[in-house]
């Protein structure tokens, strides 16, 4: 299955890096320039061009978003202009609550809220011996498959042991998704590596696809579907993509049912298009996009003004006119876009990571969403060479997280019982408690390796025990945390350039949790769980210093006792995002 235009360019080509943004000629045909940028745009520093012809020619199309108010560093959002509370602080339709946070789809989780991590960090953990080591690993309520790529990406690339995933996830569009973004990823038949990876991050992260890249989702769901697909049963199927590398998934039937519906389904990118702006551009959410706006600066409010009039992760100013086909796997059946509008392909990503890729690759700091763009791809590229060199098998299944130790058993009967080096559990433990699932994935935890481990992390647990929230703070510990924070964004630490200007009520509320020490209030919340009990029965214990993940984004795992903030101010705006 192969295909050499679902590249990213008009013509189908890949992006190789900072290229000559003009995409029409001056006659105002589609004629997108090759050539590598030379000059950049004076104004908005987001574009370049390899000539004065080519700027030329490229104005018109480039003026609205060069000149756009959002660029302004005396922007205000739309409340204070019209002198109005922003709808955030007022009731809904019913007078009694204020309106919702959250306006879409809900509960879909196609892209991820958290950046993706690597759960075997092996500089700390295995070290140098993992080189030949036979690994399972397991992602229990996996959602989109950044983490298994994030991981395989920490392994070295002389890796030489066989690597077991397991990917689960009891939603049926993120199985789907993820079995046709694995299967491109991992077919060494197919495209180039660098072709394989632009086409995969669309079925990622764009609304909308080329009709080359299309067809390439196409293709693979007919694989999958008629591998898998049999009457009144399980929908089971496996490729071996050769003696190396298989991928075997085991779903309920609703899911190859459910990926049915989603290929007959017929609509157009208009239809599409008409759904995903009814949520991403409501206009009554506008107060929301316009408070996320005040934390960002003037140019990267325009870069996500743009993204999200174009619904397709590209660098700034790359043309879109070639994304002319809805991507269906980020749709339901029936033409609904399945996310919320405050989702956003940023979060999914570690910023500190993307801010790095974006000075190796000599990128404008002006255009965030292209600096992205280049960091997902190289993650994509960098997975894509280690699946074609290492023993990998991938196992795919869709069922609830706790339920999947019977299901592996049952799958696996007549082999040895899988035993796992790492368990990766997202946040279930909000929904099942902690306790559950040690319970369940305790003893699955491979006992031949002493940096075995069980990751779950908890996003509710400070509403539910006593000092878990920073408004149950005491005034004088609250003050002092503004203190710390005014502080740090003033730049007056040691070290510290100056950062950010003193915070406003909005920087507070949004960056306060920051210099809150969570600690006491999380080992007091797992103790309320009967944690330690848990662990005992489960003949576990739980690690009291961090191997493998810090306790937050900009904190070192060394110091996971107290908010002691490691990163520069200008990190830190990444990360605050």
């Amino acid at each position: 299955m192969t295909s050499d235009n679902i590249g990213s360019d008009p013509l189908g080509r890949v992006l190789g890096g900072w290229t000559c943004a003009r995409s029409h000629d001056s006659q105002g045909a589609l004629s997108p320039c090759s050539q590598v940028g030379a000059s950049i745009c004076s104004k908005c520093r987001q574009v370049k061009y390899c000539s004065r012809e080519c700027q030329a020619a490229h104005w018109k199309r480039h003026k609205p978003t060069c000149s756009s108010p959002y660029a302004s560093k005396g922007w205000l959002p739309s409340c204070d202009k019209e002198g109005r509370p922003p709808a955030y602080l007022t009731m809904d339709d019913s007078d009694t609550m204020p309106a919702s946070p959250r306006f879409g789809t809900d509960r879909n989780y196609l892209w991820g809220d958290l950046p993706a991590c690597d759960i075997l960090n092996v500089p700390t953990n295995e070290g140098v011996s993992i080189k030949n080591q036979d690994l399972n690993l397991c992602f229990a309520a996996s959602g989109d498959p950044r983490n298994l790529i994030k991981t395989v990406n920490g392994l070295p690339l002389n890796y030489s042991g066989r690597c077991t995933l397991v990917i689960n996830d009891h939603h049926p569009q993120v199985a789907i998704r993820n079995l046709i973004i694995l299967g491109m990823l991992l077919d060494p038949c197919g495209p180039s590596i660098e072709l394989a990876a632009e086409a995969a991050l669309h079925a990622l992260y764009s609304a909308s696809l080329t009709s080359a890249q299309y067809d390439f989702v196409g293709e693979w769901m007919d694989r999958v579907s008629e591998l898998g697909q049999r009457p009144s049963q399980p929908f089971h199927g496996e490729i071996k993509f050769n003696s190396d590398t298989s991928m075997e998934w085991l779903y309920p039937e609703q899911v190859g049912t459910l990926l049915q519906r989603i290929k007959a389904a017929s609509y157009s990118k208009a239809q599409s298009e008409a759904d995903r702006r009814r949520v991403m551009l409501s206009s009554q959410r506008l107060d929301y996009r316009e408070l996320y706006y005040i934390h960002l600066r003037p140019r990267h409010r325009v870069g996500h003004s743009h993204w999200l009039d174009t619904g397709v992760l590209l660098p700034f100013g790359q043309p879109v006119d070639s994304f002319d086909q809805p991507n269906r796997l980020l749709y339901s059946e029936r033409v609904e876009w399945l996310l919320v509008d405050h989702d956003n392909p940023v979060y999914a990503w570690n910023p500190l990571d993307v801010e790095k890729t974006r000075k190796e690759k000599g990128l404008p700091e002006e255009d965030s969403f292209g600096s992205l763009f280049f960091h997902i791809k190289q993650e994509l590229m960098d997975f894509i060479t280690r699946a074609r060199q290492f023993h990998l098998s991938v196992r795919l299944f869709s069922v609830g997280l706790n339920l999947l130790p019977q299901v592996l058993d049952s799958a696996m009967e007549g082999t040895q019982k899988l035993m796992f080096d790492r368990v990766e559990t997202s946040n279930v433990m909000d929904t099942t408690g902690p306790s559950s699932i040690i319970s369940s994935w305790g003893p699955r935890l491979n006992r031949k390796n002493p940096n075995a481990a069980l990751l779950m992390y908890s996003a509710t647990y400070c509403g539910k025990v006593q000092g878990g929230s920073i408004q149950s703070q005491s005034r004088e510990n609250f003050m002092k945390m503004v203190m710390e924070l005014s502080s740090y964004l003033s730049g007056d630490q040691k070290g510290h350039k100056r950062g950010l200007e003193p915070p406003s009520q909005q920087s507070i509320t949004r960056y306060i949790e920051a210099f809150f020490d969570t600690r006491p209030a999380f080992m007091e919340y797992l103790r309320q769980e009967s944690v330690p009990k848990a662990c005992g029965e489960a003949k576990v214990r739980q690690r009291e210093i961090p191997r493998i993940l810090p306790v937050r984004i900009g904190v070192g795992l060394k110091d996971y006792d107290r908010p002691k903030i490691g990163i520069t101010p200008e990190e830190f705006y990444f990360v605050g995002q």
